[in-house]
């Protein structure tokens, strides 16, 4: 795990790039931009204590969407490799519990594109 500062308008990941790290956010604000979204209103907003970037992670996938900063952040995130040592270290039911989410979920994503 590593705590990152980022900046007000930083990107912390764009879409299309490869999926290594999922994110925390400690303080401040990420929005999520979905890629046929070109303004600078974010589909989604997201505050302290959620989670982000989990999509891509879990399913090997690239990045669906775009997130930046819309405020100076802080943001703690997990290599891929990390999160798949503490998943592999779980019940079955569990790995495939994260994995059907996630997948209905870009499934979801995809149909309202």
């Amino acid at each position: 795990m590593e705590k990152v500062n980022y900046n007000i308008n930083q990107s912390v990941f764009k879409v299309g790039e490869k999926s290594d790290k999922m994110f925390l956010i400690v303080k401040g604000s990420v929005g999520i931009f979905l890629p046929t979204n070109e303004t600078r209103i974010p589909n989604f907003t997201l505050e302290g204590n959620e989670l982000f970037g989990e999509m891509g992670v879990i399913e090997n996938e690239l990045r669906s969407a775009t997130a930046r900063c819309l405020e100076d952040s802080e943001i703690i995130s997990v290599t891929k490799e990390e999160f798949d040592e503490r998943v592999n270290n779980s019940d079955v039911f569990i790995k495939g519990c994260l994995k059907a989410l996630s997948y209905r979920l870009r499934a979801l994503n995809k149909k309202i594109k």
